[in-house]
């Protein structure tokens, strides 16, 4: 970083006992824990390549993120490029006056084919800066280098620099860094560790294994933003929102999420999910499970840990059910379409109006798929289980991830019957039944409505080969399967008919063509729905049994 305040990282890259007239380099189209592409390349200046003597080597690139150098049997070869690095989003680089940030993706080239070769990376600081933070092992002796095992676990290891504020705290026999960029002064630093520490020491306790050798959070600029790796973690956050209570308990939340991922997705993970294809998009439709369990899990971690009471947790499960139900996105994707559409989008649910976030969606699925492994075990079983299965089975001793028939059959050996219910509201628009589950807990799931703008009509839809087919209807003129073809005329889209039901008033009438013939159906009114959970005065023993030991406090702090 020659000159911090020009916004850019100078590159340098010796790769040694390479063979042959051309050698291809590249840099990934996209970050590992981050599902879009990110065009890293157009961030590449000044690209040079030389011999180990210094000649300079002729090149071209041949596609968006490749570099082709003659290299004429060269048996090193030097790249030199710099990196634009002006953005503070966790997946991008920055570096500036005080503080760099390194989405390592972005930043280090991979001979083309070869990303299985150890990598050595030194790095140059600028004058009155001291701390560097990383996953990555340092080099003893060697002063500010670091090593990884190939570049897959240098690709998952972002690195932070400056003169950050560093705390430090050992779990389960490891140590853990805490690096500090953005939080006040009046948040007190040993309730932070303490509480980081009760996480840590609830998600491994709950897997049954450490495996990592050391752990570094990245507590990091402003925004709003994490990206898991494998021993460590990006969370960018208002920082003086930890000030109240409720931003402290979000923001423990939010990094028992994050933690939650080095267990589910970067070892318990959907075969899809590497070996990475950096060149292009790995799709899943399996990110309800990666992101959605671990967004169930992450607040399940902090009742565990005495961190949240039993009522702070079914009040933001009631919060996310009303959140879900009320948004009309969920009448027309599932949470395996938005698995598998994250790649095409510009995120995640962001219209409500037409998609689901599978992280929301995934939470309560999660929820619901534990009660149902509960109630059908006698609660000898449970969600813990299958994440433990899958932990053992495909990442330790397989060393692979799962398919989708792989993680179901988990789910459905620990319940010892049928999950195919859940399964279906996972890939379907169809209306939810969560009365049902929750009252495995003893738990009655009441609802309130109230008139909202807008119109309705019972109707759930989902896209299939871009073609609007029905899921779920009450409509005696529709059924399942039927395919919408025209809306008031005009070819069928899901962000019409969105936008009809908001334009329109009960009452009114809708055009419709689909498959089967033409319609006219009559708008309803819109409404919006309150949760509320409350104890049944009629709990059997077996309820209150999977209750108590879902919602268990395992620290024995009081509520």
């Amino acid at each position: 970083m020659p000159q911090p305040s020009a916004h850019f990282f100078h590159v340098e890259m010796r790769c040694e006992g390479l063979n042959g007239e051309m050698q291809d380099f590249k840099l990934p189209a996209w970050s590992p824990g981050y599902y879009r592409l990110l065009d890293y390349e157009k961030y590449v200046q000044h690209f040079r390549a030389e011999d180990a003597s210094g000649n300079v080597l002729p090149w071209e690139k041949t596609s968006a993120n490749t570099w082709r150098v003659a290299a004429a049997n060269a048996h090193a070869i030097v790249l030199r490029y710099d990196v634009s690095a002006t953005s503070t989003f966790g997946v991008q680089n920055y570096v500036g006056d005080a503080r760099a940030y390194l989405s390592p993706a972005g930043v280090y080239m991979h001979p083309a084919g070869i990303i299985d070769y150890p990598v050595t990376v030194s790095i140059e600081l600028p004058q009155g800066w001291t701390r560097i933070a990383s996953g990555l092992d340092p080099v003893p002796g060697r002063a500010n280098t670091f090593r990884a095992a190939d570049f897959d676990i240098l690709y998952d290891c972002p690195t932070l620099i400056g003169n950050q504020e560093f705390q430090e705290f050992t779990a389960g026999g490891r140590p853990h860094q805490v690096v500090i960029e953005n939080v006040p002064e009046s948040v007190s630093r040993p309730k932070m560790l303490a509480d980081l520490k009760l996480i840590v020491e609830a998600a491994t306790r709950l897997i049954g294994d450490v495996p990592y050798q050391h752990y570094t959070f990245l507590m990091m600029g402003t925004g709003n933003g994490g990206i898991e790796h494998l021993n460590s973690a990006s969370i960018s956050f208002n920082g003086k929102s930890l000030e109240t209570p409720e931003g402290y308990l979000r923001w423990l939340s939010y990094v028992a999420h994050e933690y939650f991922h080095n267990f589910n997705v970067k070892r318990i993970r959907p075969i899809a999910l590497g070996p990475f294809d950096y060149d292009r998009e790995n799709f899943t439709h399996m990110l309800w499970v990666s992101e959605g369990l671990s967004v169930y899990y992450q607040d399940l971690l902090l009742v565990r840990a005495g961190l949240m009471t039993r009522l702070q947790y079914l009040d933001k499960m009631q919060g996310a059910i009303a959140r879900f139900e009320n948004a009309s996105g969920h009448h027309y994707q599932s949470a395996t379409d938005s698995s598998w559409n994250t790649w095409g989008t510009s995120g995640v649910g962001n219209d409500r109006n037409t998609t689901i976030s599978y992280y929301d969606n995934g939470g309560m699925l999660g929820a619901m798929l534990d009660l149902k492994i509960r109630a059908s075990s006698g609660n000898r079983k449970s969600l813990d289980d299958v994440m433990r299965a899958l932990y053992r089975k495909y990442y330790q001793q397989g060393k692979r991830g799962f398919t989708d028939a792989e993680f179901r059959a988990e789910c459905e050996s620990a319940a010892g019957a049928d999950v195919s219910e859940v399964f279906s509201y996972a890939s379907t628009t169809r209306d939810v039944d969560y009365a049902k589950y929750f009252s495995l807990a003893g738990l009655v799931l009441e609802f309130t409505a109230e008139d909202a703008p807008g119109t309705s009509l019972p109707l759930d839809t989902q896209t299939q080969d871009g073609q609007i087919m029905v899921a779920d209807t009450r409509i005696p003129v529709l059924q399942v399967g039927d395919r919408i073809l025209e809306i008031e005329g005009k070819p069928a889209s899901v962000q019409s008919l969105a936008a009809l039901f908001a334009a329109r008033k009960p009452g009114e009438t809708l055009r419709m063509k689909t498959s089967r013939g033409d319609l006219t159906l009559t708008l309803e009114k819109n409404v919006k729905r309150s949760y509320t959970f409350r104890p049944d005065a009629n709990t059997t023993a077996s309820q209150s049994t999977i209750v108590n030991d879902w919602l268990r406090n395992e620290n024995g702090r009081p509520e």
